[in-house]
């Protein structure tokens, strides 16, 4: 590997760590262009500078009327939203879009609780029937709300890939075929005799 080529790629890790991503955020946000008061608003009044809607919404330049993109992107956004709540500076990245979203997932996961030390007794808890049934509901609930189907309907699932899909069929395919393997032997061998057996033999010259 050449040097420009490790080099590559420790700066490709460096721009994904959370660290990083909030130190750059923070560059840009003292920046001159991001300060510069040019954010359109009403008629008459003077153009101001919000810093929050250049990096995250879509804002109208004061002189020329012209829609402006964001700094960022709703995917940059959302590992700005991630990295802050690892470094612990959310407040940063509060009036994002993806914020409220990742802030209510945080706050809904489930908590975890540590043990130390190798229990003597462990009381498993007795539940009824019902309550059971409960219990087995609320998990589905709680993990329904996390993951690539969190908030999306159970009715369309994703695709997947080609593969995966025919699996099942292919695999089904494979075994009635194998259960038959002796059988289509059999049969290929008798063709293969009786096609041997139509042949006529060549008389020397």
């Amino acid at each position: 590997m050449t040097a420009f080529r490790a080099t590559a790629l420790r700066w490709q890790a460096q721009r994904g760590m959370p660290e990083a991503l909030m130190d750059r955020f923070a560059q840009w946000s003292a920046s001159a262009r991001a300060r510069c008061s040019n954010v359109s608003t009403a008629p008459g009044q003077a153009p101001v500078s919000d810093v929050a809607r250049k990096a995250f919404q879509h804002w109208r330049h004061e002189e020329t009327g012209h829609w402006q993109p964001p700094k960022y992107s709703l995917r940059r956004q959302a590992q700005l939203v991630r990295a802050s709540f690892q470094t612990g500076r959310e407040d940063q990245v509060r009036l994002s879009p993806k914020f409220e979203r990742y802030a209510r997932r945080i706050n809904d996961m489930p908590r975890h609780e540590v043990i130390t030390g190798w229990p003597t007794h462990i009381a498993w808890p007795t539940l009824s029937a019902e309550e059971d049934e409960k219990e087995a509901k609320r998990i589905a609930q709680t993990y329904g709300s996390h993951g690539p189907y969190a908030g999306r309907s159970g009715a369309r699932m994703f695709k997947g890939h080609k593969g995966e899909r025919a699996s099942l069929a292919r695999r089904r395919r494979v075994h009635e075929n194998m259960s038959t393997m002796e059988a289509t032997i059999a049969e290929w061998r008798r063709e293969k005799a009786a096609e041997r057996a139509k042949l006529k033999p060549i008389s020397p010259l």
